[in-house]
């Protein structure tokens, strides 16, 4: 009997010091680090000007692009609450990189391939209330890569946003942004307002950015219609001799886009979207470098070309890649918020979103036949447990 109670004892120590050496990992942060491939494609169409000399050389506008982009969390503070029923206070410091290729077609000159890439910090604050601030400095270069003689362009897109959460179903922004995605450098008042949850349907309005109404189907898919503008100033070598002492000179452009969205949820590190429909206020311009380089911080205001042309229409796809594990967040209306403004800001300056891909769709409003043991495993790989 001493025997046995002292193997028992000796059994019931060593397991204890083996679950005491239990370490668990935990993540470190909230935000994925994620990926997008996107390409946007708008159809050849006919310069109709008949008078301008230019209109006729170019003869035609259309514009293949390319977009290569990516956000990944660097550093998150948190402040430790004691109570679970307090909502978290964190800040979150993340490094956005981009690259686009730009090919504008135009039948009469040579293939351009206008290349823009630029690498920014982003910065949010939750402040553990109702509110966060949005922070971002986005820095990029273009060039015309087709002609080793042209100049490139350091540019600087910023945009610094208050968001506030009424409730889960309300909220609201307030601020300011630096953008040239209109084909210019403006200085923009930043409002916007959501009506709806982030993980159900939702009515959104963010000017100058977007507006779109976003139906969740299913976990799987989710509907949006939406318009938004898209549009960038970029550098065009004059090798075509299109104006005269100019060796490289801001080919600028933007564009109204309207139409139907889907967002599909492969699985917890995948998704695609595909987009299509009018392509309105169509507007291409060449800024001349040397008559604005007077005023480097203005708006730009003199060009020697300039032209809106007819609707057409636009087809859009993309791929999501989300890597990494992240802390628990599910039904923080804050954190949701958060995802919601890194994610629909897109990087840089080009107003591309990855279509919320962190924020779980929520299961209650679904479908019997949806309540599956499939739909529990999506919700936890999501948040990762």
């Amino acid at each position: 009997m001493f025997l046995s109670a002292f193997f028992l004892f000796l059994h019931h120590t060593e397991a204890q010091e083996s679950f005491d050496s239990l370490k668990v990992k935990t993540p470190k942060h909230y935000f994925k680090t994620i990926m997008v491939l996107d390409a946007y494609r708008k159809p050849n169409q006919e310069i109709p000007d008949t008078v301008n000399p230019l209109s006729k050389k170019l003869k035609s506008y259309g514009v293949n692009q390319f977009y290569f982009s990516l956000i990944t969390p660097l550093a998150t503070f948190e402040r430790p609450t004691y109570d679970s029923t307090q909502p978290k206070k964190n800040t979150h410091l993340l490094l956005t990189a981009n690259y686009m290729s730009l090919q504008p077609v135009f039948d009469g000159i040579k293939q351009h391939n206008l290349v823009k890439a630029g690498m920014g910090l982003r910065l949010i604050v939750n402040t553990g209330k109702k509110g966060l601030w949005f922070i971002d400095a986005a820095p990029f270069v273009t060039r015309d890569v087709t002609y080793s003689s042209s100049r490139h362009n350091v540019r600087l897109a910023s945009t610094i946003v208050y968001s506030h959460n009424t409730s889960a179903r309300f909220n609201w922004r307030i601020g300011i942004t630096k953008s040239f995605m209109w084909g210019n450098r403006y200085y923009l008042p930043f409002i916007g307002v959501r009506f709806g949850r982030l993980d159900k349907t939702n009515l959104s309005i963010q000017f100058p950015r977007s507006m779109s109404l976003n139906i969740p189907v299913n976990q799987k898919l989710v509907l949006s219609i939406y318009t938004k503008p898209q549009g960038g100033m970029y550098n065009f070598s004059n090798h075509d001799s299109l104006t005269g002492g100019e060796r490289t000179f801001h080919f600028t452009r933007y564009e109204i886009n309207s139409g139907f969205r889907g967002d599909v949820r492969v699985n917890a590190w995948f998704n695609f979207y595909f987009a299509l429909g009018l392509s309105t206020k169509n507007n291409i311009t060449f800024y001349a470098e040397k008559t604005n380089k007077d005023r480097p911080n203005a708006p730009y205001r003199h060009f020697f070309y300039n032209q809106t042309l007819a609707p057409t229409g636009f087809f859009n796809a993309g791929l999501v890649f989300k890597f990494g594990n992240t802390k628990s967040y599910y039904k923080d209306k804050n954190m949701y918020d958060a995802m919601d403004l890194n994610n629909t800001m897109g990087t840089g300056d080009d107003n591309i979103s990855n279509g919320n891909a962190q924020i779980p769709v929520d299961a209650k409003k679904l479908k019997k036949q949806d309540l599956n043991l499939r739909s529990v495993q999506d919700l936890v790989d999501y948040n990762d447990f």
